[in-house]
Formats: structure tokens, sequence, C-alpha cells
């Protein structure tokens, strides 16, 4: 995942500054994570699940969607030291994938752990199905989001 500097900070600051279990959307342009919209959820007594408020969210990516600002994925932190998806992880992973268009080929799916520490998961659509793997972070430079 290719992402802006700016934005990488502001995921983790969001992400650990709120209670566990918090997340949000990222978006860009060219694959490259240029924003963030922050979220409590809907449900901030669970420090199990992340419960995203998808009214506000889909609202977000909508507006996004009219100013050519692509869905590239969703965050959240996690109560454990580890970034390992759960169980629970891998399968809202695979039902977003599959509601997600067809010509989505892939969403990106980073957890924020209590260290602060962000850690990349990609899901490929194939054909069998949707593949979720280990993704490295780039941290890109500010002005290359530019073009």
């Amino acid at each position: 995942m290719k992402i802006k500097k700016a934005i990488y900070h502001s995921i983790i600051a969001e992400c650990s500054n709120n209670p566990i279990e918090s997340g949000g959307i990222i978006g860009g342009k060219n694959n490259i994570v240029t924003e963030f919209i922050f979220d409590k959820g809907t449900d901030s007594s669970s420090i199990q699940h992340y419960f995203p408020d998808t009214e506000k969210l889909n609202a977000h990516i909508k507006h996004w969607q009219d100013n050519g600002i692509q869905f590239l994925g969703i965050v959240h932190s996690h109560l454990q030291d580890g970034v390992e998806l759960s169980f629970g992880d891998t399968r809202y992973i695979e039902t977003i994938m599959q509601a997600m268009p067809a010509y989505i080929d892939f969403l990106y799916f980073p957890v924020v752990s209590q260290q602060k520490e962000l850690v990349s998961f990609k899901a490929v659509r194939n054909e069998y199905g949707v593949n979720i793997i280990d993704d490295d972070i780039e941290i890109i430079d500010e002005r290359r989001t530019e073009s």
C-alpha cells in the first residue's frame, strides 16, 4: 500500500487516541492513499469488534466518487498486541469484497496495533473468491500525489 506520510500519521493518531476497535475508510488516486475519514463506529461499548457507521462512511465514499477519489479500503484498530487478522476480520473482509462492484479488484485493510504500528493487508479478488495477503506499506513523499 502506498500512502501519503501525513495520512499514515493521521490514521495512527486517530486510531490510537480513540477507543479500541475504531477505524475509518481510506481513499485516494492512482492507488495512493491520500484520504482518511475517521469513524468511532456505532457501538462504542465494544472492545471486540469495529462496527462502522456505514451511513456516514457511505456518504463520504459517494462524495469521494463525485470528486474522482477511489475508495481503497477500511482501517481499524486492535485491542491485541499483535496485528493479525481475526476470524471475524477475515469474514468481514470477504463480505465487503463480495459486495463491491466487479471492477474493484482489491482493497486494503490496514490494522493499527496498541503499539501504534500500522500493518496492511490486501484483499484481492481471484477466480476462487478473495485472497487476503500481507501487504508492504510504502510511505511516500507528499509531492508524488500531485500529478
